[in-house]
This record gives C-alpha cells, sequence and structure tokens, in this order.
C-alpha cells in the first residue's frame, strides 16, 4: 500500500500531471470558443439560460479534444517503468518492496493520473465557460431540462479512457525500452483502430474509440455500457502489465541459460582472406553494401523508425479521407489505385508526407557504434556511398509503403482494372472534385491511365523527397547538426509559397497575367515539378515529364557529387551509441 501511494504522489504532484491538466482545459476552452465569443460579440450580451452548459455538451464532442485526449493522458507518469529502470532508482526502490507491489504502484499510479488529467482539466475548462457565459445568461419563461448530469457522465468516459491510453502508453515503453513511445503509441492505436472502423468494419460501431467519447451509436444500457466496457479493457490491460512487468524484472540468466546449447558463431579465416584479395571495385562494392546492411540494421528496436512509417500511415489515411467518404456517400466504387492519385496528386499532400522523412533521417550522417571500425577500414567516400545508397533504398521502401497504405486503406471499395471509375468521372467532370477539395482534373482522365498515372505520380514523389533528403544529408555534413532540418522545410516552403492560387491571392493579378504565373511557378517551384498536373500535355508550356525527371535526376546527381566532397573534411563526432529517439 506504501509503494502505491508513494507512486500516486509521484504521478499527481509531478509537473507532468499540471502540463496534461491545463492542456485538457485549453483544449475544451478552444473547441467551445466560436460559440462563446458569438455569444459575447451581440449586442446586447444576452444567451439562454444554462447555455454554458449546452456549449460544454457539444465542444466535448470536438475534433481538438478528441485528438488531444491520448496524448494529454500519456504525459503523466507513462514513462515512469521505464524511467526507473534506466535511472538506476528501480534498485534502490526494490530493496524497500517487493517486485508485486512495485509493479502495483505503476500501474494504479498511471492509470489514475492519466484518467484524472483528463477528467480535472475538463471540470476546470468547464468552470471557466461557465464564468465567462453565465453572467449573460437570462432566465425564460419555458422550462428547460439540465445536462449537467449527462455532463458529468461524459467526463467519466474521458476518466476511463484516460486510464486506458496511459496504460496502454506505459505497455509499450517498456516494451519497447524506450521512453518517447509512451507518447505516441497510444495516439496510434486511437488512430489505428479508427481506420480499421471506419474504413473496414463500419457497421462495428463499438470498434471505434471516438464513439465512446462521443456517444455515437447504439450502446446497451443507456449508453452506460460504453463506460463499463471502458473500465474492463483499462483492467484487462493493467493486469496483463503486471505480469509483464512483474517478468522484465526477473533475473535473466535462467534466460540465458536456454540458449547456452546453440553453437557459436565460427569465423571462416579463408574467406576472409579470400575477399581481402579481390579487385578493388569488387571489395569497394562490398564495402558499400557492408555499410549499408549496417545502417538497415539499426532499424531494429529504433522506436523511431515505427513512429515514422506509424504516423505515416495515420497521414495517409488523413490525406485520402476525403475521397474515401466521397466514394462512400455517392455509392460508387473507385480503382484501386485511385486514393493515391487523387490524394499525391495535389502539392500540399506530396509536401506533408515527404516531411515525415525528416524525423527518419534526423541524425544523418548516422554515427552509430559501429561507424569508427568502418572508418578505420575503408576510404570516408566509401562510407558516404553507403550513407547514400541507404538512403536511396530507405527513401523508396518508405514511398512504397506510402503507396500500399493509401491503396489498403480503400481498398474495400475498389476494383483492380486499368479503367478510370464512376468516382473519378463524377469528381472530373461534374466539379464535384473542386467542391471536396479533390484534384480529379479533366487532363489526368482523358490523357492517362489508372497504372501510368499511379506510376508516374509514384516517381514524381520518389524524385521530390530524395532530394530533400540528400540536400538534408548535405547541410548536416556541411553545416552541423540541425542545419538539414532547417534546409528541408525552407525548400518545402519555397515549394508551397510559390503556388499559382497563393501568388493570384497575394498580388491580385489579373486574367492575362494568372496563365504566365502559373508557368513561371510550374518551372522555378521543386513542389510543383512533383505535382502531376503541374506538367505539360500537349498544349500548354508547363514542363514536361522527361524535363521534370531530368532536373530532379540532375540535382540528386550534384547533391551526391557535394557529400562525396563535403565528407573529406567533416568532423566526426561520436557522442553515443543510442539508437533510440
Amino acid at each position: 500500500m506504501k509503494a502505491i501511494l508513494t507512486d500516486l504522489k509521484r504521478a499527481i504532484f509531478a509537473r507532468g500531471f499540471a502540463i496534461a491538466v491545463l492542456g485538457t482545459m485549453l483544449c475544451l476552452c478552444i473547441a467551445s470558443f466560436s460559440e462563446v465569443y458569438a455569444i459575447l460579440s451581440t449586442d446586447p450580451v444576452v444567451s439562454v439560460f444554462r447555455e454554458h452548459n449546452s456549449i460544454v455538451h457539444r465542444a466535448l464532442s470536438a475534433n481538438v479534444l478528441l485528438l488531444a485526449a491520448p496524448i494529454l493522458a500519456s504525459i503523466p507518469y507513462t514513462t515512469a517503468f521505464v524511467d526507473d529502470i534506466k535511472s538506476g532508482y528501480l534498485k534502490v526502490y526494490l530493496t524497500r518492496t517487493n517486485v508485486g507491489s512495485y509493479v502495483s504502484g505503476k500501474i494504479i499510479a498511471c492509470a489514475l493520473s492519466g484518467g484524472l488529467a483528463l477528467f480535472l482539466g475538463l471540470m476546470l475548462g468547464w468552470g471557466v465557460i461557465t464564468l465567462v457565459v453565465l453572467p449573460t445568461e437570462v432566465y425564460v419563461d419555458y422550462p428547460i431540462a439540465s445536462i449537467a448530469g449527462e455532463i458529468v457522465f461524459r467526463f467519466g468516459l474521458y476518466f476511463a479512457m484516460g486510464m486506458l491510453f496511459a496504460e496502454i502508453g506505459m505497455f509499450a515503453s517498456t516494451a519497447a525500452k524506450n521512453a518517447y513511445l509512451a507518447y505516441a503509441a497510444p495516439f496510434i492505436f486511437y488512430y489505428v483502430l479508427i481506420i480499421l472502423q471506419e474504413r473496414y468494419f463500419r457497421n462495428a460501431f463499438m470498434l471505434n474509440p471516438q464513439n465512446y467519447l462521443t456517444m455515437q451509436g447504439a450502446f446497451p444500457l443507456e449508453g452506460r455500457s460504453a463506460l463499463i466496457m471502458l473500465i474492463a479493457l483499462a483492467l484487462l490491460i493493467g493486469l496483463a502489465f503486471y505480469l509483464y512487468g512483474q517478468g522484465q524484472l526477473q533475473d535473466d540468466d535462467s534466460r540465458r541459460k536456454l540458449w547456452s546449447f546453440l553453437p557459436k558463431r565460427k569465423i571462416n579465416l579463408d574467406k576472409k582472406q579470400r575477399i581481402g584479395k579481390q579487385p578493388r571495385v569488387i571489395k569497394t562494392l562490398r564495402q558499400v553494401v557492408s555499410v549499408t546492411n549496417y545502417n538497415f540494421r539499426m532499424w531494429r528496436g529504433n522506436v523511431r523508425v515505427l513512429l515514422t512509417f506509424a504516423l505515416a500511415f495515420i497521414l495517409c489515411f488523413l490525406l485520402s479521407d476525403k475521397a474515401a467518404r466521397f466514394a462512400y456517400d455517392m455509392n460508387t466504387t473507385m480503382q484501386a489505385f485511385e486514393p493515391f492519385v487523387w490524394t499525391f496528386g495535389d502539392a500540399n499532400s506530396v509536401m506533408l508526407i515527404s516531411l515525415m522523412l525528416i524525423l527518419l533521417f534526423v541524425d544523418m550522417p548516422f554515427l552509430g557504434a559501429g561507424v569508427p571500425y568502418y572508418l578505420v577500414r575503408m576510404k570516408r567516400s566509401v562510407w558516404a556511398a553507403g550513407q547514400i545508397v541507404y538512403i536511396v533504398l530507405a527513401t523508396l521502401i518508405y514511398m512504397l509503403f506510402i503507396f500500399a497504405a493509401t491503396t489498403l486503406i480503400c481498398m474495400q471499395n475498389s476494383f483492380i482494372g486499368n479503367m478510370w471509375s464512376e468516382t473519378a468521372a463524377i469528381l472530373g467532370y461534374s466539379g464535384a472534385g473542386k467542391a471536396v477539395a479533390l484534384p480529379a482534373l479533366v487532363k489526368t482522365l482523358e490523357l492517362s491511365r489508372p497504372y501510368a498515372c499511379t506510376a508516374t505520380i509514384f516517381l514524381l514523389m520518389t524524385f521530390y523527397t530524395l532530394t530533400l533528403v540528400l540536400l538534408m544529408l548535405l547541410l548536416n555534413i556541411k553545416k552541423g547538426k540541425g542545419a538539414g532540418i532547417i534546409g528541408a522545410f525552407v525548400f518545402s516552403l519555397f515549394g508551397f509559397l510559390l503556388n499559382p492560387e497563393l501568388i493570384k491571392q497575394l498580388f491580385s493579378l489579373p486574367d492575362e497575367l494568372i496563365y504566365k504565373a502559373n508557368v513561371a511557378v510550374g518551372w522555378l517551384s521543386p513542389l510543383n515539378h512533383a505535382t502531376y498536373h503541374m506538367h505539360n500535355f500537349g498544349y500548354d508550356l508547363l514542363p514536361r515529364l522527361w524535363q521534370t525527371y531530368a532536373i530532379f535526376g540532375g540535382l540528386i546527381v550534384l547533391l551526391i557529387v557535394g557529400v562525396l566532397l563535403g565528407i573529406r573534411k567533416y568532423n566526426f563526432n561520436f557522442t553515443g551509441t543510442e539508437n533510440g529517439l
């Protein structure tokens, strides 16, 4: 019992708990800001009696609060287990208690702090909104039912969901031995369930965690079953972590003995001697491959890689949501690759998905624990060539993942034939694409087929992202860590600002100059070069596809040469060997 109380004090009286409470309160206030501002801006300032409760009730279903809830719940105490292990505090603490009490304290403190952070934040937000709106309210002659009880029940749902999110974060961080995963895992788990329900199991409303918080769906027991279900899941995950946590704190000697019978790997000296006698070109290629393989081996257990692909998958879902919803609402099918074409035929989508690579390549050049051993056995230029090959292959793998994710997310309502669907025809010829902000242009439909169009868009995106990543590597080598990130954002911002519509709005160009501006930015902006419909298909002066390929190819070659030359004067600084974030 003493261990549990100690963990509760550590969780609730910590700075992270206060941040989560204030963040929840701020999200509720932001969600209700427009309604409160509308009331205060009227003259005279008058609102209906108990309007403040109605405003809070509607704000509880706002997207800003629904998206922030899993992140806020994970802030207070989800990293405690991993932090105690890494800091060595665990060794001192276990001498004063037993393993069962220690793990129980962590589970209870983590769950309660995550739930209370959301609950107290919502209570404070309710109080702020009440203080602001209540003076403007007037009594009316007709009775108005109080919804305070319903609001408190919804707060209880957030409390139970916060417990669940916090336990998931602790479980994930403990399994990966990485504290940062505690903050990302609840959000990823949250959105994966949303994707599964909205795209594959539309009738299984209980699979979507947002439906529990908004009470969307026919929950039994007048909605009370939602609270019961969340509490039951929290208890189940807590029990699973109790068993797993105890196993993590046990001595590893018995587990090592289980594998002691395996034969140790023997080094074939003859093979090493044969490799050393090979021609210089073959030896250099082997060294490049070895460096590339080493970088890919660093993906094992690297949470940053997991986060990059998980967040990219969620971003694909968000970017393709308009296309999928339009087809579902129109009750029409899609060609399998059309969601990819519609999503990444837009420049903004290409820019957003390419920026995710900053997280994957943020530590370029990659100075792991094995790099000093490579540098004493090969030239710097050979090592840099291995880095470049790794970057090219990793970028290609990332782009293939984006293509597969966008296709699979929308696969339930699609066909594989090489012809545009009825949905594409509606979007292109009726103008509905502009209404829902989907770039389904008529010339795309008339001058190409889905397979060829998809391959072209994929190639354009790959060239653009590869240019962005190699620019990051060159700047990191020339100017030091951090310069590559700034350069990547500046490169993306340059393409974003050179937008025909934006230039038209900023400078109020007449119609006769709009076409010239469109052609100019089509040639000058790398982001527009990566946009399919910003090319010449036979009747304008925009760049042709082969010209874009040549421009990107030239830029990539120049960046590679710059990296190989810059690595000669690069000052290697091995400050650590951690592979995590």
